[in-house]
């Protein structure tokens, strides 16, 4: 584990119960998505605990956090361990994503009103604004998943169908894992992202059914090539960390 980079010192403690939550959350996030920990690593709270200055409980809540957003995997024999990627079932995920985007730009095509049109220009002004920025500040990133996955929520809401809603929310929320690295690890798949967001936003507004499904679709392909880039690049990770992976549930 390479913590050294990212934590060349121990924090001093944080005040504040939410605060404290939110600050290991987000620094433990940002130090597994960035790969200082190896694929399957059982992570040690006391060693966390000190590395991030915050005590047990808040680190604790913190890991409850990452493990529904499925970083994490808790076992109640041997506590946290990293998430190992799984390419096939993202791959199985992403062509459900591209059959349900679709289908919910269709459908938002022909029942979105005026406030779900302004909600969608709303979206896209503020994805356009953060790409002038262009800061790669943990914060950042963060805002940018947010704001992707914010116009398909908006779109799905313009459906007026509750199940595709539903859908589209826990499809979303499986995928998590896999955007995160999308955006951190492939530095050009934002930029592209953009531009395939626009293409949507622009033909789901103009109430034109063949080409927002296209571009819908067209969106969550290139999600499946970039997985394809990033399966390559975890697996070499993954064999670099594997000799320093523990043999079992239950060594220390």
């Amino acid at each position: 584990m390479n913590t050294a980079a990212v934590h060349p010192k121990r924090k001093a403690p944080h005040a504040g119960g939410g605060a404290l939550r939110r600050h290991a959350y987000e620094t433990l996030k940002g130090m597994i998505l960035s790969a200082n920990f190896h694929p399957g690593e059982r992570l040690s709270e006391l060693r966390l605990s000190e590395m991030i200055g915050v005590s047990r409980t808040p680190l604790r809540e913190a890991l409850m956090l990452l493990e529904a957003e499925g970083l994490v995997i808790g076992k109640s024999n041997s506590g946290y361990s990293v998430l190992h990627f799984d390419p096939r079932s993202i791959r199985d995920l992403l062509i459900a994503r591209e059959g349900l985007d679709g289908y919910s730009a269709e459908i938002a095509c022909r029942m979105a009103t005026e406030d779900d049109f302004e909600q969608l220009r709303r979206v896209m002004a503020d994805i356009e604004e953060l790409a002038r920025r262009d800061q790669a500040e943990p914060v950042e990133i963060a805002r940018k998943l947010e704001l992707g996955l914010k116009v398909h929520e908006v779109i799905a809401a313009a459906t007026k169908n509750t199940v595709i809603q539903d859908m589209t929310r826990r499809l979303y929320e499986q995928l998590q894992a896999a955007l995160w690295l999308e955006v951190l690890w492939l530095t050009s798949s934002w930029t592209d992202a953009i531009v395939q967001h626009r293409a949507i936003v622009d033909a789901v507004l103009a109430r034109d059914v063949p080409r927002a499904i296209e571009a819908a679709r067209e969106h969550v392909r290139d999600s499946l090539r970039n997985m394809a880039r990033i399966e390559e690049l975890y697996e070499g990770r993954r064999r670099l960390f594997e000799p320093l992976a523990p043999r079992s549930d239950h060594q220390a």
